[in-house]
């Protein structure tokens, strides 16, 4: 590889901490590792450890892109810029070149004239070439700059483009954008600072991270570069979990190295899109049997209907799971997240299994209306409350609740926000295998809390796919999951009110040999027999 982006952190730490000092052993060792890739590695700063990089680069024959770290503190520019001078001076054979500011004009946080003052200094006390770093559409918006430098270091990445690229079409695109900056800038040299695709989070219209399309870009990207004669730098070396904290969950997985420093992105041969597939494929296959293992010993005459419920949706509210609970770690990035994460996975798993428990109970028991619940406990009618009807109303209402919330994260703030579809998936399923499983129910229509979560989330919905468009198959799975929530209170909705039913009869008698449970007592006897004289229940 020509050259890699580098970042000494490891777990636990990140630039967010001010005190942080690399040691040089922990420098070392990363570039130990990265010489097996490269002979080049960029650094966007001197701060926290990183002025030793150059003198053990030197040792070991890497050279380096040394970059000084610009923002908005004067006084932390101008100790940045210092540094880099004085490193420039005493490595000129290690230093390819110096490149003064990173993305500052994309922040916004300094002004052009500023940056070009800084580049000036710079080129001025420095025997190598001097550079800024940027987004390729700023070197468009400030061509000023161009002249203040000696080559240009611009920035593509297909997947975080305003319109982003799909893999397919992202060689083109790159290719593409070089021809316009050459055009724009005639003789002027260009090193492509940051070239790159994730292998994991959440897809970007019809730009999708995953371990094969990262494998594929980068192949492609070096194929070109040595055809084309690119100088290219890919980002990164190494994957930086801290970067999650800015950009969501793919922040986290740009290395072609992963955390533990193992290779992740092979320039040859074949390539897993999930490497883990067989321990998921297990812990699915166990998980799967317990809800079917529990009905050949507890219900060996299960219906034929029942059976294949189970059949169906024990495996695939495992594999859901199983996905959901693998991936909390990559997509949990602090105590908050953590807690949403395990509160979905425990939906989840007590959704399956209260659904096992009823199918094989037969007893006809439908979701008690959560609002009921609430009431009964206002009153202090606790009595009877521990029975699966009360259960399933707690879960449907909290699935409901939860999806309809993250429906309109995704909607107003869904930029690096993932579509949790297995999180949410495996109570969705239950409820409406358990809604087939039992036949047509008898009820009065969805509760109105019901109603009103699953209209909004089904119009964040529908917000999330207008600007995501059709080829995003991540928020057309989502909005699947919304699609099936909806349907729930449709399909079974809630027991008819307390008092007469149709036909005449009082509620409680049996209903085809038991008493259909879920059904809430909404009025409290009278000692004299419980009814007024106009023939209403009191």
């Amino acid at each position: 590889m020509p050259c890699v982006s580098y970042a000494p952190f490891r777990d636990g730490q990140s630039p967010f901490d001010e005190t942080l000092v690399i040691a040089p052993e922990q420098i070392e060792a990363d570039l130990r590792i990265l010489a097996g890739l490269t002979g080049c590695v960029r650094i966007y700063s001197v701060d926290q450890g990183l002025a030793q990089l150059p003198a053990i680069a030197e040792r070991l024959g890497i050279e380096v892109l040394l970059g000084a770290w610009l923002g908005r503190d004067p006084k932390r520019n101008a100790d940045e810029v210092a540094a880099v001078i004085a490193l420039a001076n005493r490595y000129p054979d290690t230093v390819r070149s110096v490149i003064v500011g990173n993305e500052v004009l994309l922040r916004r946080e300094m002004p052009a004239d500023r940056l070009i003052e800084q580049i000036r200094r710079v080129a001025a006390a420095v025997p190598v070439p001097v550079s800024y770093a940027d987004v390729w559409e700023f070197w468009l918006q400030h061509p000023e700059v161009a002249e203040s430098v000696d080559l240009l270091t611009i920035h593509i990445l297909p997947y975080w483009e305003d319109d982003p690229v799909s893999v397919d079409a992202a060689a083109d695109h790159v290719g593409e954008v070089m021809a316009t900056m050459r055009r724009a800038f005639p003789g002027k040299p260009i090193l492509i600072g940051e070239i790159g695709w994730p292998s994991r989070g959440r897809m970007r219209e019809e730009a999708l991270p995953s371990p094969i399309n990262q494998a594929r870009f980068v192949r492609e990207i070096l194929a070109m570069a040595e055809r084309d004669g690119l100088a290219v730098n890919l980002m990164e070396g190494i994957d930086q979990p801290w970067k999650r904290r800015l950009e969501g969950t793919v922040g986290g997985f740009w290395g072609v190295l992963d955390a533990q420093r193992r290779a992740k992105v092979p320039l040859s041969g074949p390539v897993s899109g999930e490497p883990r597939w067989l321990a998921f494929a297990a812990g699915s296959a166990g998980l799967a049997l317990l809800p079917i293992l529990w009905a050949a010993v507890g219900a060996p005459r299960l219906g034929r209907r029942a059976w294949l419920v189970l059949a169906v949706s024990a495996p695939a509210a495992a594999c859901a799971l199983v996905l959901a609970a693998a991936g909390v770690p990559a997509t949990s990035i602090g105590p908050v997240d953590w807690a949403i994460a395990v509160a979905r996975l425990a939906v989840a798993g007590a959704s399956l299994a209260l659904t096992t428990h009823v199918l094989l109970a037969g007893s006809g028991a439908r979701p008690t209306p959560a609002v009921a619940l609430v009431e009964r406990i206002r009153e202090g009618r606790l009595r009877g409350m521990a029975n699966p009807a009360d259960g399933l109303g707690w879960l449907r209402l909290l699935t409901l609740f939860g999806i309809a919330a993250t429906s309109l994260c995704l909607a107003f703030d869904g930029r690096y926000r993932e579509f949790p579809v297995a999180a949410y998936a495996p109570a969705v399923g239950c409820f409406l295998a358990l809604a087939w499983g039992r036949g047509q129910a008898r009820g009065h229509g969805a509760a109105r809390e019901e109603a009103a979560l699953a209209a909004i989330a089904l119009a964040a919905a529908v917000t999330v796919l207008v600007g995501e468009g059709l080829g995003n198959t991540q928020a057309l799975a989502w909005a699947a999951v919304v699609v099936a929530a909806a349907a729930i209170p449709a399909l079974e909705p809630w027991p008819r009110p307390a008092g007469l039913r149709p036909d005449g009869a009082q509620r409680g008698e049996k209903h085809g040999g038991g008493t259909e449970l879920g059904v809430v007592e909404h009025e409290r006897q009278r000692p004299g027999g419980g009814r007024r004289q106009d023939g209403e229940p009191a």
